[in-house]
């Protein structure tokens, strides 16, 4: 199960995540593997996937998607998201039900099997054009399969899953207007946490920003950069 965290600051944005991802062998084992969930869609803007792990290859077809168009406005690619997972989502559900049940089993890619039932797609970024306010976040997913994308209204924080004291720290940081490191290091502190806590969330831990420099990778887990 992914961690994911972002938060909208007056400073820039500040998106952070785990690495661990699911999946079940044949027998019905559970296994784990490293994979890195934040994707870069462009010099200022970033896409972090959790739930099923259909979620990470949209992710990366969006990805795709965008670099053969050279989209780099986030206005552009929020307006363009929808639509695009609307339709790779709605073929994973058709071929999902023209596959039998051991084939999907046997076939499964990571956290096909997640306690997130659903798929959530996070998209931040920041504005070349909007001053007044630069900085966007866009919450995309289906709770359940067989539901089609929509959009999530969303606060300054989002978390998922949620945790209701972290978006009460995150929230009260923000509000008084704390340095954007220093809530990276609540995110850092909080995901240790959490790994300690779930064998489903766990190292190395990926942290970034976007601010008027860009999207930069602050840091992971055991100090690399």
């Amino acid at each position: 199960m992914t961690q994911v965290i972002a938060c909208l600051t007056p400073e820039g944005i500040v998106l952070a995540t785990d690495s661990l991802a699911t999946w079940f062998d044949q027998t019905g084992t559970q296994k784990h593997f490293n994979l890195k969930k934040i994707l870069r869609l462009g010099s200022h803007s970033a896409l972090v996937s959790a739930g099923l792990g259909i979620g990470v290859e949209m992710g990366l077809s969006f990805q795709k998607f965008l670099r053969d168009r050279r989209e780099e406005g986030i206005e552009e690619i929020v307006r363009l998201s929808k639509p695009f997972f609307n339709d790779l989502y709605g073929n994973y559900l058709r071929e999902k039900k023209r596959v039998p049940f051991v084939e999907r089993i046997k076939d499964e890619g990571p956290d096909e099997q997640s306690p997130l039932k659903g798929v959530y797609l996070l998209i931040a970024g920041y504005s070349f054009k909007d001053r007044g306010q630069p900085y966007h976040l866009q919450l995309l997913g289906s709770d359940e399969e067989g539901i089609s994308i929509r959009i999530y209204p969303i606060a300054h924080t989002v978390l998922i899953p949620r945790s209701l004291s972290m978006e009460r720290r995150l929230e009260d940081g923000r509000q008084r207007g704390s340095p954007i490191l220093h809530l990276l290091d609540l995110c850092q502190t909080f995901l240790k946490k959490r790994s300690g806590e779930e064998g489903e969330v766990g190292p190395p831990f990926y942290l970034a920003t976007i601010t008027p420099a860009g999207l930069q990778e602050v840091m992971r887990e055991g100090g690399e950069k």
